[in-house]
């Protein structure tokens, strides 16, 4: 029996485990002891990792379509036949369309290989990498970074308060930011949780608050409204480091508790308890999750929420949030190879700016419109594209005009049934590749970094390839051998500033982490300055301005709600939201998994008894959830934390190799935020109908 330290990719964190290996097959995987990331503990994704390893459906072998799209018709080939085809096929489309009518979407992919991604398309001069990353972090990201230049930490650690805004950890980051948070908790943080679901982290809170989903934006301004109004604010730091506070007051002023109140749902009295608390309590970390992201206004709600940690001063404080640096990696994306005056597909320019990334809708629709030109290839990678975007029908259709779709998962997927190649992934217990946390990424501490190095535990199933591998012998087949030599050689690179190399890594047991010195994190007032055009917390936006946004964080109704389409709402009367992501699954992966089915059976939307009683609905009803769109069946779960007029749908289930519907095929994909392009998955108009026999 063998042990093998390596990093766990069942979700986007980083958990060193060790993977218990007998006869080259894996046994079990488990925490290391002591682990300074995750105290040695692995959540239940991670113990499943071993039904995934051998999962029966997996994809074992390249496969070539010989029928027409989605009519099952394969043939098997080689590797070597399949990247010749795909490598050709790449170099005919760029002399024929210019290389920007090849995209490459990437998504939860097994391996961490988004900047060798960015490499290979650099080289072959295209500026579409696209993901869905508008609709999970990214578009809060752009409410920080249009705010302070960067998107800060919550020092857990050393807070006096926590304000889980959207933000349930313990399901979206057990053993990171859900430990933290229990931690904290433990040693007598105080903690309020807003969310329109009452979810696990609102079981501990001392103060819950449940808005109408969307209406974020309004609340925080009434929040602020209470916060400048009496005086709570931290008048030292908004007349050194902010910039715009005089439009801010003129803004909030109009946002009272007792008009709030009527937006939001939350009572003033509430609000004014909850705003009090949190300007009064220090220092204190203001934390929004992906509960926010998923809403056509996102951008503007956490710039209003990036408005509240600055007027109170909470930045660059011990135990407020910090703006840790980077590990301090080498960038090995080589921008500058790509040639000049190509323009990506993108309609939101500050989004591509900051992340050098485009949106799903937009390739959607350069797909069904050849707007702003046609694109002819697309290669999805670790992506479930046709279930993840909205409107899934419509995605669907799109990506059968292509002339060349290939896929690389695990699983033949939605998007792979369509495909004209479809390739085997390796799961991350069989390959190696370098991780490397993010400064604005899950650490062990708001003071520290981790680097480390993803191990192969056994050999590839079948002919399974690497990511890594795929990346990198496509790169080599359009003629790039020279920047894609070998990925250690790379790694090398890549970890040469730190001192560090592959090899010396390899033999780092549970990661390196890199401590950052006080003076990197915790800032005086006086030494800090933000990376923003004024060097202040910009609260009026001159980012914003200038690309023609409003630069005050205004709120605006979600595009489908009770108050913005009144008409609608009278047909379909609830507010609706694919909004349970649930701790067992990452995105649409692992239904098919027996521990965690087991659990999760089931696709389910959450009822309040009150409606369901009048719809004739008892908890485990098979109903229909109708949209404007279409509609999914699924089972009622009844449950008094949520408010009688919002359903909420389990996402993620519906996958051709797994079960259940597709929840997306009820979400729209028109209406969107105007500066991240999220789409409102999580506020939208709906009715809730028993399902014929149930």
């Amino acid at each position: 029996m063998e042990t093998v330290d390596t990093i766990c990719r069942m979700c986007g964190r980083y958990c060193p485990v060790n993977v218990i290996v007998e006869d080259g097959r894996v046994v079990k995987v488990e925490g290391i002891p002591g682990n300074f990331v995750t105290k040695g503990k692995v959540c239940g994704k991670g113990m499943a990792a071993v039904q995934l390893e051998y999962d029966p459906k997996r994809l074992t072998h390249p496969l070539r379509r010989v029928g027409e799209r989605g009519s099952g018709e394969w043939e098997r080939i080689t590797w070597d036949e399949a990247l010749d085809e795909v490598a050709g096929k790449l170099l005919e489309i760029r002399e024929e369309h210019g290389a920007q009518a090849v995209v490459y979407h990437h998504g939860a992919a097994i391996q961490h290989i988004w900047p060798y991604i960015q490499r290979l398309m650099n080289l072959y001069g295209s500026p579409n990498v696209a993901g869905h990353s508008h609709l999970c972090h990214i578009p809060r990201m752009l409410g920080q970074v249009a705010t302070y230049g960067g998107m800060p930490q919550g020092d857990y650690a050393k807070t006096e308060l926590m304000l889980m805004w959207g933000h349930n950890p313990i399901y979206s980051s057990l053993l990171h930011y859900g430990r933290q948070a229990m931690e904290a908790r433990e040693r007598g943080a105080k903690l309020i949780v807003i969310d329109p679901i009452f979810t696990a982290i609102a079981s501990k809170a001392d103060i819950y608050v449940q808005p109408r989903p969307g209406s974020d934006g309004a609340l925080a301004l009434g929040m602020l409204n209470v916060i400048i109004g009496e005086g709570l604010h931290d008048r030292e730091f908004v007349e050194g480091w902010t910039h715009g506070f005089d439009e801010i007051v003129q803004l909030v002023r109009d946002y009272t508790p007792e008009r709030v109140e009527e937006i939001t749902w939350v009572s003033a009295k509430q609000i004014r308890e909850v705003a009090r608390l949190y300007a009064t309590t220090k220092p204190a970390i203001l934390e929004e999750g992906n509960g926010l992201d998923q809403h056509t206004n996102v951008v503007q709600t956490a710039r209003a929420l990036a408005v509240l940690r600055a007027v109170t001063g909470n930045l660059g404080k011990v135990g407020g949030h910090v703006f840790r640096p980077d590990a301090g990696t080498r960038d090995i994306t080589l921008r500058d190879m790509r040639p000049e005056g190509v323009e990506s597909i993108t309609k939101n320019p500050f989004y591509y700016r900051v992340t050098r990334n485009i949106t799903t809708p937009h390739v959607v629709d350069a797909l069904v419109t050849g707007e702003p030109y046609p694109v002819k290839a697309l290669i999805v990678h670790g992506s479930a594209m046709a279930s993840i975007a909205s409107n899934s029908d419509k995605t669907l259709e799109a990506l059968k005009r292509l002339d060349l779709l290939v896929v690389d998962d695990l699983f033949m997927t939605a998007s792979a049934e369509v495909a004209d190649i479809v390739l085997p992934a390796a799961t991350f217990l069989e390959g190696s590749c370098l991780v490397k946390c993010p400064g604005a990424g899950p650490s062990p501490t708001a003071d520290t970094s981790f680097v480390g190095m993803m191990k192969s535990a056994v050999e590839p199933l079948g002919e399974c390839r690497s990511d890594i591998d795929f990346v990198f012998e496509l790169g080599r087949r359009l003629g790039y051998g020279e920047y894609f030599t070998s990925p250690e050689e790379i790694f090398d690179e890549e970890l040469a500033p730190l001192g560090l190399t592959t090899e010396r890594l390899m033999d780092v047991h549970g990661g390196w982490i890199k401590e950052h010195p006080p003076g990197e994190v915790y800032m005086d007032r006086g030494e800090m300055g933000f990376k923003t055009p004024t060097g202040k917390v910009e609260l009026h936006s001159e980012t914003l301005e200038e690309m023609g946004y409003d630069p005050l964080p205004r709120f605006v109704e979600p595009a489908e709600s009770p108050l913005s389409t009144p008409k609608l709402a009278e047909e379909y009367p609830l507010v609706g939201g694919v909004s349970l992501h649930l701790g067992l699954f990452t995105h649409t992966q692992y239904r098919q998994l027996p521990w965690l089915r087991e659990i999760y059976p089931r696709a389910f939307v959450e009822i309040n008894p009150e409606i369901a009683e009048g719809l004739g609905v008892a908890d485990g009803d098979e109903v229909y959830v109708e949209s404007p769109r279409d509609r999914m069946r699924v089972a009622a779960k009844l449950t008094e934390g949520i408010d009688p007029t919002v359903v909420s749908v389990a996402w993620g289930w519906g996958q051709p190799y797994a079960f259940g519907d597709l929840a997306n095929v009820v979400t729209d994909d028109e209406e969107r935020c105007p500066i991240s392009g999220s789409t409102g998955n999580r506020s939208f108009l709906c009715r809730v109908v028993k399902a014929e026999g149930a």
